[in-house]
């Protein structure tokens, strides 16, 4: 599947066979739980679903009664010029084809037997809405672009090979006492001296043609009162558009404050580099902090993130200085009173808007005693709050308030990746063990039923040639112990599917419940535990069953000899261990040389045992997030630790 973001993608699918769409929306969110579905009978139905509500991807049948596929792909695109249209049709063609795409249709794909073809939409479907929010995303960063041109004190400006502003910021409509509309679409003659626009004409030209960047010095300019500036212009050469159509982006400083704002700019390019590296959370915040504090001077900086709970921001990674300046290390609970710089922090998270105090002491958000004196809130989407903080008062300019949403909106797409790159490891890790599982099916059926099989086509020939009746009870046996291969096999594989939303569960209360459904005869269960855990009941209960069936076969088997029971009857317990919980009994245990086999599938001390029963205890244990072991016990017998509980207070 494409790797697009985790929001919703509502489908409507227009095709005049109800089974087919029934079909269709069923195998689509089958193949991604994304997959909002919605089915109509025909074009116009269509075009009035589009009409009221807002879709992300239309997919449609060509052959349909009144407007036909094409037909209503012109409709759409008259409607909705961007949105994705999927032309899924039995009718295929070339003409088809041809016609489809001369009406802007995003993706062509016949009808076929099976159900494969379904993900093969499902994936066209989702690479094709993933390019929509690209495209989108990127006109957002376009006029991000021209907010961010319009905060900097430069004159910025972009000029096309005729000499036309294409674009121009607020800080040259005022230098040259106009307004931005004014210059763009005018000429570098309109707008500049005779000799400047010769000179200007001269270097753009060359940039053009070289495609090498210019840096110009000492060049003097008037403004709109008269008075002569002497600017440092740098020309780059830049692509305007999609069209290949060439121009210039000009960005031209003050000669005055050249020094220090270049450092500034330089040393927060290489800063945000390095944080396109970074492979954690912390290590990615780290960075961002040691940016805030070497370019902007901000020393009492940290990166906060949102904890598990969605109740917290937790300093993630903080400059030194502020483990010297508070006497903890802030975090914010989303409780905290208001006044509290807690309070102004999560209204900043929540809003999504960043927030500037130039003086902390004299603002009346904040009434509560502080070290820092300039402050700039910035959230990073629903990761948390980037706090850029300085000891000193106005200590960040315009220009400082530009780098840090530059290096915050880094940061927040540093941070992005990280957490897409951890999805793809566990989605790697999980498609690992279903390879191992696959690989432990195909052996099973490929050795272990093979001996039962040979047994039961032994047993038919003697029966036929022969007759006994205890050739037919071996044809049973054979067959018990292959059901039962069949049935822990499956179960092996189904029970190590991870967890997705656990609920508290009374230990004590799955433990009874288990026992009963155990065959015991003189065995005893003794609960000692009153913990609560947060686990899948169902999973549990077979969890216990299968630890509990384990001593009662292995346990009281090995308490019978020659002339009767030697010992008291077996007694299995259930409490709480250091980070979860035990099942043990008073058996002889396990022998210390076989101990570290046990879990290992088809396993077994007993040559009617199918083995799986540990396994499956393991599986299930690692479904949760758990780690399950076998010690000796307290009483000698065996026990089994399973630890990494989240246990419920």
């Amino acid at each position: 599947m494409s790797a697009v973001s985790r929001d919703g993608i509502r489908v409507l699918h227009v095709d005049d066979d109800p089974d087919v769409s029934e079909l269709t929306a069923t195998f689509l969110k089958r193949a991604d739980e994304r997959f909002d579905v919605e089915t109509v009978a025909d074009a116009t139905e269509g075009l009035d679903r589009l009409d009221g509500r807002t879709f992300d991807c239309v997919v449609s049948d060509y052959e349909m009664p009144g407007l036909d596929g094409i037909e209503f792909l012109e409709r759409v695109r008259e409607r909705r010029p961007e949105l994705p249209f999927v032309l899924f049709t039995g009718k295929g063609s070339e003409t088809v084809a041809s016609e489809a795409i001369s009406a802007g249709v995003t993706d062509y794909l016949q009808k076929e037997t099976g159900t494969d073809q379904y993900t093969v939409l499902a994936n066209r479907i989702a690479n094709a809405v993933e390019h929509a929010r690209s495209r989108r995303r990127v006109e957002q960063s376009e006029r991000r672009l021209r907010t961010i041109a319009d905060s900097l004190p430069h004159l910025v400006y972009v000029v096309d090979e005729t000499g036309t502003y294409r674009l121009v910021n607020r800080a040259l409509a005022e230098f040259h006492g106009t307004t931005v509309e004014a210059i763009e679409g005018s000429t570098i003659d309109e707008v500049l001296s005779d000799r400047a626009a010769a000179q200007f004409r001269q270097d753009f030209r060359s940039v053009i043609a070289t495609g090498e960047p210019k840096r110009l010095s000492g060049i003097e300019v008037t403004d709109s009162e008269g008075r002569t500036h002497v600017f440092e212009p740098q020309i780059y050469p830049h692509d305007i558009g999609d069209t290949g159509e060439r121009g210039v982006l000009g960005v031209t400083r003050d000669v005055t404050e050249r020094e220090g704002r270049e450092r500034k700019i330089e040393r927060l390019q290489h800063r945000t580099k390095a944080l396109m590296h970074t492979e954690t959370r912390e290590e990615t915040a780290r960075v961002a902090t040691e940016a805030a504090d070497a370019v902007l001077e901000a020393s009492l900086s940290g990166v906060f993130l949102l904890d598990e709970a969605g109740e917290r921001l937790e300093p993630t990674a903080v400059v030194d200085a502020v483990r010297e300046a508070f006497d903890e290390v802030p975090e914010y609970p989303r409780d905290a009173p208001e006044g509290s710089r807690a309070a102004l922090v999560w209204e900043v998270f929540e809003s999504g808007e960043p927030v500037r105090v130039d003086d902390v002491p004299d603002d009346d958000r904040v009434d509560e005693p502080t070290p820092s004196r300039s402050v700039i809130f910035y959230p990073m989407g629903d990761h948390g709050v980037f706090v850029v903080s300085a000891e000193r008062t106005h200590a960040f300019s315009g220009t400082d308030e530009v780098l840090v949403e530059i290096l915050a909106t880094t940061l927040e797409a540093a941070l992005d990746r990280t957490e897409r790159r951890a999805a793809l490891r566990r989605q790697r890790d999980e498609l690992e063990r279903k390879n191992e599982r696959l690989e432990e099916f195909t052996s099973v059926v490929s050795h272990d039923l093979r001996n039962p099989l040979t047994v039961l086509n032994g047993a038919i020939e003697a029966a036929e040639e022969t007759g006994d009746a205890d050739q037919f009870e071996r044809c049973r046996d054979a067959v018990d112990r292959m059901d039962a291969m069949i049935e822990n096999l499956l179960s092996l594989s189904r029970q190590g599917e991870s967890i997705a939303e656990p609920e508290p569960v009374d230990l004590a209360r799955a433990a009874s419940r288990a026992w009963g459904s155990v065959e015991t005869d003189a065995e005893r269960l003794d609960i000692e535990t009153d913990l609560t855990v947060r686990a899948d009941p169902e999973r549990l209960a077979r969890l216990l069953e299968n630890l509990f069936r384990n001593s009662v076969e292995h346990g009281s088997a090995a308490r019978v000899g020659v002339d009767g029971p030697v010992k008291s009857d077996l007694v299995v317990r259930v409490g709480d261990c250091d980070g979860g919980f035990y099942v043990a009994d008073d058996g002889p245990g396990i022998p210390e040389d076989v101990r570290g086999d046990v879990f290992d599938s088809r396993f077994s001390t007993r040559s009617d045992n199918t083995g799986f029963g540990l396994a499956i205890v393991e599986r299930i244990a690692e479904a949760h997030g758990w780690t399950v072991d076998a010690t000796d016990g307290d009483t000698g017998g065996a026990r089994f630790e399973i630890t990494g509980v989240g246990a419920v207070e």
